[in-house]
């Protein structure tokens, strides 16, 4: 869907974009640009909710050896895991990212090969590993880090392109990508947020008009409760946790190893300092959250923007322990473990399945939950209902408390909104997003902003702009 608006014969250097994400979703993340002599990619996920080769962008679309740059926005996998794979298909190609991100982005594609390697035993998935760790090193080898708010130019054909990473909020080392050719300006924003946590700053877009947004649109569907607010959902999420605790419970966290891990460990210790929670509580972490924390700690020193001080970590204890279907976690203490939407044969599915027949115990969600996963599935029992642990062979009768608390790493759909107005962008083309959250936005655009010219891109369609 487009609006056919004309805006007159003004453009000269017209630019040619093309999403590869293989779904009108929330998925592998992956646009192709070609601007002047200029041809690039930013990001090159792998989709969450897929395995094997259809998990992929569509990456016949670009030649062997064609890109003159790969930026990447972050370090969340649907957004970089594919690049070992097209990194080996383009050599000569610039990789630039997040000086910060670059090293949690290493680390998660260390652990994602892993991934991959256990799912080719146990699921049959002869092309896994897609790539091996030695390209993982050569990725490496080959990045520029890249300092927020600072250019890096690049030359093709005796024309110039220059690249800026600007700070997105979201996770440590999130960045909107800037493009800039013959005084246009093209922004990509990442996955941004716009309020700032316990260990992030906020998203610190670039101040000026831009020429083209391509902006993400996941919480389009979604409109945050009037009288809600990112503090005092926190102030909620302290006390149920308290409660729990305090009659006798255990509470299941289930959160994404990445980013979210480590806020939910720093709310809890100034609960704690701050005697909302026992301190005497015992705290549980699943392994990749922990290694993680353990390299956000070193990194922080490095940034301005985010900070994970080492008092964060005390204490928490890695879960090595046997979970088995119905049986009650002994000592009663917070588990935060991945992954963050209840994926199967993930540490916080075992535990959910351990826990969620006991009355006193809870499971507390705190992000981003797609309703197709086993964790957006039971956001929608009801106490007393039976809930289908399929991986485990094994049905629950829900008796424990489940609840959600927006403590979102997104944007809400009105801050993105007024971020796009702001840019006074002449097209705007919306994407990572499900089908409805692009319509929303689409619609609102248009009210706001008549002349402004958006798209919602098919799949694999090339859009000149």
């Amino acid at each position: 869907m487009t609006n056919s608006k004309s805006y007159g014969s003004w453009l000269v250097d017209k630019m040619n974009y093309c999403d590869l994400n293989t779904d009108k979703d929330i998925g592998a993340s992956a646009h192709l640009v070609k601007i002047g002599p200029f041809l690039g990619l930013i990001d090159c996920g792998m989709h969450p909710k897929k395995t094997g080769l259809d998990a992929l962008p569509d990456l016949s679309k670009i030649g062997n050896d064609t890109l003159d740059f790969i930026c990447i926005t972050h370090a969340h996998l649907d957004h970089c895991a594919a690049l070992p794979l097209l990194a080996k298909q383009q050599p000569h190609a610039l990789i630039l990212t997040n000086h910060i991100g670059s090293e949690l982005m290493l680390r998660m594609l260390r652990n994602s090969r892993a991934v991959m390697q256990r799912q080719r035993e146990e699921l049959g998935i002869k092309e896994y590993p897609l790539y091996a760790y030695e390209d993982i090193d050569e990725v490496r080898s080959r990045i520029i880090p890249m300092q927020n708010m600072r250019e890096r130019t690049i030359e093709s054909k005796g024309e110039y392109l220059t690249i800026s990473f600007w700070g997105a909020g979201h996770i440590p080392g999130a960045s909107s990508v800037m493009l800039e050719y013959n005084k246009r300006k093209i922004l990509f924003s990442g996955d941004m947020s716009f309020h700032s946590t316990g260990i992030l700053k906020g998203a610190n877009p670039p101040d000026t008009k831009i020429d083209t947004l391509i902006v993400e649109t996941t919480r389009g569907s979604y409109d945050r409760p009037a009288n809600s607010t990112y503090e005092n959902e926190i102030e909620r999420f302290v006390k149920s946790v308290a409660n729990t605790i305090k009659d006798g419970g255990n509470v299941l966290i289930p959160a994404f190893a990445l980013g979210r891990m480590q806020e939910i460990l720093v709310i809890i210790k100034d609960a704690m300092k701050a005697g909302h929670i026992s301190a005497q509580t015992p705290i549980y972490a699943s392994g990749l959250g922990v290694d993680i924390g353990e390299l956000m700690i070193e990194l922080s020193k490095k940034s301005h923007h985010y900070a994970f001080a080492k008092q964060a970590m005390e204490g928490v204890k890695p879960l090595k322990m046997k979970i088995e279907p119905a049986v009650d976690f002994e000592e009663k203490g917070i588990y935060i473990l991945g992954s963050g939407m209840l994926v199967e044969k993930t540490p916080s599915y075992a535990a959910a399945a351990a826990l969620a027949e006991h009355k006193s115990n809870a499971i507390f969600f705190v992000g981003y939950c797609d309703s197709e996963t086993p964790g957006g599935k039971l956001l929608t029992t009801q106490t007393g209902d039976s809930f289908d642990f399929r991986d485990l062979i094994y049905t629950a009768k829900i008796q424990c408390k489940i609840d959600k608390f927006d403590l979102s790493s997104h944007a809400d759909r009105s801050e993105i909104l007024d971020f796009i107005l702001k840019t006074e962008a002449r097209c705007v083309i919306l994407t990572h997003g499900s089908e409805n959250s692009r319509e929303w936005f689409f619609d609102e655009i248009i009210d706001a902003s008549p002349k402004t010219q958006i798209i919602i891109p098919e799949l694999s369609e090339e859009i000149f702009v």
